[in-house]
């Protein structure tokens, strides 16, 4: 098995393992493989699943895009450099001064891989 990387938990036990793709699905059998087809294909169809932290925190309120960039781990500058769009617009649109346009929507959605529709919402 190549690089795996243990996440340990309070107590410093070992609570998960990351491994490759190509190791989870070595070990994992035919259910990986049909697990990322699935995925692919709901995706493709426009039906994208969120973690619930991610969706509760956009119900509460906070704004989409800041939500989606922080889910992805991307700071303002990151996505601005991966986007083309200049990090102050992002600060703008987070904030609510600026509202977000499918233009750029169009522009964030790779980044943050994820649909257009979603940022959009």
């Amino acid at each position: 098995m190549s690089k795996v990387q243990i996440i340990h938990d309070a107590k410093n036990r070992p609570a998960y393992a990351v491994v490759p793709w190509q190791d989870y699905v070595r070990l994992a059998g035919d259910d990986a493989e049909d697990a990322a087809l699935l995925a692919r294909a709901m995706k493709s169809r426009g039906e994208e699943k969120f973690p619930a932290r991610v969706i509760n925190r956009i119900i509460a309120g906070e704004n989409s895009l800041k939500v989606f960039r922080e889910w992805r781990g991307l700071s303002q500058v990151e996505l601005a450099t991966a986007s083309g769009v200049a990090r102050q617009y992002l600060s703008q649109i987070e904030t609510g001064t600026r509202k977000l346009g499918a233009a750029v929507a169009k522009k964030l959605s790779p980044p943050l891989m994820i649909s257009v529709e979603a940022l959009l919402e």
